[in-house]
């Protein structure tokens, strides 16, 4: 459990082997037997009751937690230990975001007029960073993934880890010159990380949303812009279609409709990837020219004048796991867009690319498990070009006479 919980979110070994004889020193203790005679000179020192009740409760729970470990499968093991990490780490996210209210929108649903300026298109730039930031970074994603959830960079705080330093200057780089409240403002950051050709590396088609407006308000609160960077150039494509949410989940037949444009972008070392917080999304679930391996990526959600909930900023603890701040971050300028048609019967001109022999189509909702079957389901199916070079960026145009669109699944 302790080899499998280190490769897979690259905790230090010796502080999980600290946990694990722990565990079993307090398991020991705790039936009426003495802990291993080599860590206490050959025999188990007598417990004052006395100290023990005036343990902190705090420090109670977790020898009684640790307690319980010695007792689990390996693979249950490594599932209560990643859980003990991310309460002690990152701070307990179940408690209720008080700080948290809901935005006034306007009238294309924003949290926030960015003034005329502001750039919604597609479009790709180049992450750069310093000597081993790379290597960091990819550590930092493992972690922040076993854990799960996302976490908050505010306009203008100073980075405390390389994670939060690129947060910070993907936030910085798209919102120069727009008009926001610096104060409300900031960027949602979190990591994926998947196998290529694994069963379970598919990204659901989705809109990114603040999930406590849905819930409890019945709207569909967006960021303003959704970003993907790849730390590796293996694994399935990224899909972005042009069409937008429902201002209410109760109106969804609003975001059904034909699909004209596109952004389809294999994965490549570097690559940054934009676009509006208001389109679907997922992956694609076709190999790629580099089709094995780990797809590592680092997404940001750019948020003007509001903070999604439950969104809090990593502890200071788990920041210093999360790469070296003073490890360099440029944001440079990308690769032009390719052009391509999608749903074509034959090469058309300016070397277009026939139509792969098979479409996407995929059936998907809000929330999987329980309380799916309450939320609506979409239906997408696009007509997909053939295989693009490897780290390809392409912006598709779907004719009219295609069968691109979103829809409602048959009832």
């Amino acid at each position: 459990a302790l080899q499998s919980l280190c490769s897979f979110a690259c905790f230090p070994a010796p502080t999980l082997q600290f946990a694990m004889a722990s565990s079993t020193a307090v398991a020991n203790s705790t039936a009426g037997g003495s802990s291993s005679s080599s860590a206490h000179g050959g025999c188990a020192p007598e417990q004052d009751s006395a100290a023990v009740a005036s343990e902190p409760p705090g420090k109670r729970r977790k020898k009684e937690s640790l307690a319980k470990l010695s007792q689990l499968s390996e693979e249950d093991k490594r599932t209560f230990l990643l859980k003990m990490l991310k309460a002690d780490m990152s701070g307990a996210t179940d408690r209720v975001d008080k700080s948290w209210c809901m935005p006034d929108l306007t009238a294309d649903g924003r949290t926030a007029d960015a003034g005329s300026g502001f750039n919604f298109d597609f479009r790709t730039r180049r992450i750069e960073l310093t000597g081993e930031a790379w290597g960091e970074l990819a550590k930092a994603c493992r972690i922040v993934f076993a854990l799960d959830g996302s976490s908050w960079m505010p306009c203008g705080a100073k980075p405390r880890c390389l994670a939060e330093r690129l947060a910070s200057a993907v936030f910085a780089q798209h919102t120069e010159g727009a008009s926001f409240d610096p104060a409300r403002s900031g960027a949602e950051w979190w990591a994926q990380v998947r196998q290529s050709g694994h069963s379970e590396e598919a990204i659901q088609f989705h809109w990114d949303t603040d999930e406590v407006a849905v819930e409890q308000h019945g709207v569909n609160v967006h960021p303003h812009l959704s970003t993907v960077t790849y730390l590796t150039s293996c694994g399935a494509p990224t899909l972005i279609v042009d069409r937008h949410n429902s201002v209410r989940p109760a109106e969804s037949a609003a975001a059904h409709g034909p699909i004209e444009s596109g952004l389809l972008s294999y994965p490549q070392e570097g690559k940054h990837v934009v676009f509006d917080g208001q389109l679907l999304h997922g992956t694609v679930p076709r190999a790629g020219p580099n089709a094995s391996g780990e797809r590592i990526t680092f997404l940001v959600n750019v948020w003007l004048n509001h903070r999604p909930s439950g969104c809090r900023r990593v502890t200071k603890a788990l920041a210093r796991r999360l790469g070296s701040v003073d490890l360099g971050v440029l944001v440079a300028a990308g690769t032009p867009l390719s052009e391509v048609r999608g749903g074509c019967s034959s090469a058309g001109a300016g070397g277009d690319r026939p139509r792969s022999p098979d479409a996407l189509e995929v059936v998907f909702s809000r929330c999987e498990g329980a309380g799916a079957t309450e939320a609506p389901r979409h239906r997408l199916v696009v007509p997909l070009p053939e295989l693009g070079p490897s780290g390809a960026t392409e912006l598709i145009r779907w004719p009219r006479e295609s069968a691109a669109g979103l829809w409602a699944t048959d009832p």
